[in-house]
Formats: C-alpha cells, structure tokens, sequence
C-alpha cells in the first residue's frame, strides 16, 4: 500500500485498525529502473516520513466487510450470479442461486472476472503489449529485503521483491518475452522455500468501452487493468467505488439524472486512465532508454 491510501482509509472508517492489519513499514523502495540502485522515500510532513505498508488481503477483506455491516449494508456471501436483466439500458433485476434481487444502482466490483462485462458483451480496449505478471511468496529469511521492497528493471522485464511479515516474502515479475518458468525465483530469494505455487494474472493495460449506464457502474479491475508499477490498483478500486456510490446517490436523490451519473463517471474514470497510461508509457520508456534492444513496445 502506498501511503496515499491511508487517508482514504481514514476516511472509510479504517483508521484506527489500520496499524494492527498493516506489517512491513517502510519509508520508500529501492530502485534499480533505467539506472543504479537508489532509496525513493515517499516523502514527509513536518518531518514526520510517510509510510507505505503491507495489509495481507484476507484479513483487509474481512475489515472491509465488516465497516460495510457496521454501516447498514446486508451483506451476502457465497451467492452466485447467474445473469441479470437490462430494460432500456438499465438493470432492474439480478438473478442470482439465492433468488432474485432488485436494486435501484449496480455497482460491479467483481474485479478480473469482470461479469457485468460480460453479462452486458461490452468489449475491453488494450492499451498495451500483452503482459503477464507470475507472483509467489517464500518464506525463510532475506535481511537484504527486511527495509524496504526493491523493483528492478531490464531489457527482459521487471521484478518487485518486498518482506511482507516476519520471515514471509512476496515477488512479482512481468517478463516481456513470456519466457519466465513455474520454477523462477528472484535471485536475492534462491534457496528460500516456495510457500505455494507459483500465481499469474493477466495485466496488459485495458479498459472498458462502456464503464457505466443508466444506473449501473464498473469499478476497480472491473473497469480498467494496468500492470502493478502503476502502484495505485487498491487506491483506484477504492476511489472508483466511492465515486460510484456518490453518483447513485446524486441520481436516487434527484440531483442527477441516471444519464448524466453514467457520463460523468465515465468521462472521469476514463480521463483518469489515460493519464496513467501516458505516465506509465513515460515510466517504461526510462527503461528502454536505458536497455538497447528492449523487446516492449508501450
């Protein structure tokens, strides 16, 4: 988690679980992208640095979950969506093995699987090369790693390193030929055991050509992917949704109409991707400079 997220948090009303969910506080990350290893602090106010820190996700998950019940939401798990149905553009009525619910907004959250997506056939636009994250944890001991995460970059791809909890480490690396093996392991982390197999996940920059309707909205990874050195995927999950939920209540309370929430989400959600993507493009672009014969084309 960057350090931006935490007032975000703050504001949900995370506050004060957030220092006995959150471990591995760090003050910046190390660097080694288009040049030498180097120390990026975060920054600080009044001297006071800011830090980033780890939330492991099932436990972040739970605290979510438990903010929206304590805050009046009938929260429903295990329920599986069989299809939905749209009447003039809008959706009414879920259809789901629990029976049938009807809402006033839809708010899509369901990240990669994306299924309003795919309930509605709105088709996604790549906005980069196809890329491929591998990600696994290991568990041992790598003081090297104890101070902060490291991303490292090269002509054949990236890898970001990061102790997680006491004696737990993750890794991820993008290989731009798709050449990396189940087997890999970052060199600072060979000898150290495998705690599982090793994980993928589909990163290549895309975006929704439809990102909301007439009383509906996508959210988080359901809306827009970019690959995890944009370091902002839970900041821009969070921010969407709660867009989202001011918008329909903006239109449930007459100020809007469902026309004009879907407009305006969608002009920003996508306004706001585009401006990522261009930074993100400037970001690789350091690394091409730096690596002659680098094989990604962003």
């Amino acid at each position: 988690m960057h350090p931006g997220v935490r007032p975000i948090l703050e504001q949900l009303g995370l506050g004060g679980r957030i220092d006995a969910l959150a471990s591995g506080f760090h003050e910046g990350i190390w660097s080694e992208w288009g040049g030498p290893a180097h120390f990026q602090s975060f920054g600080s106010d009044d001297g006071v640095p800011w830090q980033g820190f780890h939330l492991w996700r099932p436990d972040f998950d739970t605290a979510m979950l438990l903010l929206a019940a304590e805050a009046g939401a009938d929260v429903r798990r295990g329920v599986a969506v069989s299809s939905i149905a749209e009447e003039h553009g809008a959706i009414r009525h879920v259809k789901t093995d629990q029976g049938t619910i009807t809402a006033r907004t839809l708010i899509d959250a369901s990240g990669r699987v994306r299924h309003l997506a795919r309930q509605l056939d709105v088709p996604y636009r790549s906005r980069s090369p196809r890329l491929i994250a591998r990600y696994g944890y290991v568990k041992g001991s790598c003081p090297v790693r104890d101070e902060a995460p490291k991303i490292s970059g090269g002509r054949d791809g990236w890898t970001w390193t990061a102790k997680i909890r006491d004696g737990l480490y993750q890794w991820t690396r993008v290989d731009f030929n798709d050449m990396a093996n189940d087997n890999w392991l970052p060199t600072e982390f060979q000898g150290m055991a495998p705690l599982s197999r090793t994980r993928g996940a589909d990163v290549t920059w895309r975006i929704a050509e439809r990102l909301a309707g007439p009383n509906w909205f996508m959210t988080g990874d359901a809306a827009a992917t970019l690959d995890p050195t944009s370091s902002r995927g839970v900041l821009k999950s969070i921010l969407t949704a709660m867009m989202a939920g001011h918008l329909a209540d903006a239109t449930i309370g007459g100020r809007l109409t469902p026309l004009q929430a879907a407009s305006s989400y969608h002009d920003w959600l996508l306004d706001w991707f585009d401006k990522d993507v261009k930074q993100m493009k400037q970001f690789y672009h350091l690394l091409q400079d730096a690596t002659p014969g680098m094989s990604i084309d962003v």
